[in-house]
């Protein structure tokens, strides 16, 4: 019975109403205030763990396939950066195998690994050696793999000893590290 009495007061049903309201108000805040911090939450876990930047010296980065070395390269200094997934190199040397024989050698002043496609991308002051002694100086070289055509370009020029001297702006050297040609206009020097 005293419930009854309780909701035939007018001001009861009015202290219920706004209760409920009030009520109503703060289960809304907790809700949303639960959405917003895990939306937070989540933003700063993705900022702390990506777009790391990683400065290195002293890089030495290889690349084996069923315990055979493809390739290497040393680097006084590099930068990683996460969210692109390449390493910028400065002052390299390396050499690129085949069946583990040093096949041939490169040096250059700049370049780039991109981790994700396992590409190596030489620039400034570019110089490749095979073992036969031919040289290959370029503006930029782009190793893509092996069995894979290395890409010489900007103002190249392909050194064979005793034999000739080829200048062009492009080159396509065979990833088997025998063949090559040139493309463009070239010019040709032999010696006798």
């Amino acid at each position: 019975m005293a419930i009854k009495n309780f909701f035939k007061s007018k001001k009861n049903i009015l202290y219920i109403i706004a209760f409920s309201i009030v009520f109503l108000a703060c289960l809304w805040a907790f809700i949303s205030a639960s959405i917003i911090t895990t939306s937070f939450k989540k933003k700063i876990i993705n900022q702390t763990y990506q777009n790391k930047e990683a400065n290195i010296e002293s890089l030495l980065v290889t690349e084996t396939k069923d315990g055979t070395k493809l390739w290497e390269l040393f680097a006084d200094k590099g930068t990683y950066t996460d969210s692109n997934n390449i390493v910028l190199l400065e002052d390299i040397i390396g050499n690129f195998y085949d069946e583990n024989i040093v096949k041939a050698s490169f040096k250059a002043d700049k370049g780039t690994y991109n981790t994700t496609k396992k590409e190596i991308i030489l620039y400034d002051n570019v110089i490749l050696v095979y073992k036969d002694g031919t040289n290959i100086s370029a503006q930029r070289i782009k190793y893509s793999g092996k069995n894979t055509d290395i890409i010489a370009e900007g103002d190249v020029r392909i050194e064979k000893p005793h034999e000739a001297v080829l200048i062009g702006h492009k080159a396509i050297l065979d990833g088997n590290y025998k063949d090559f040609h040139i493309e463009g206009r070239t010019q040709t020097q032999f010696y006798m």
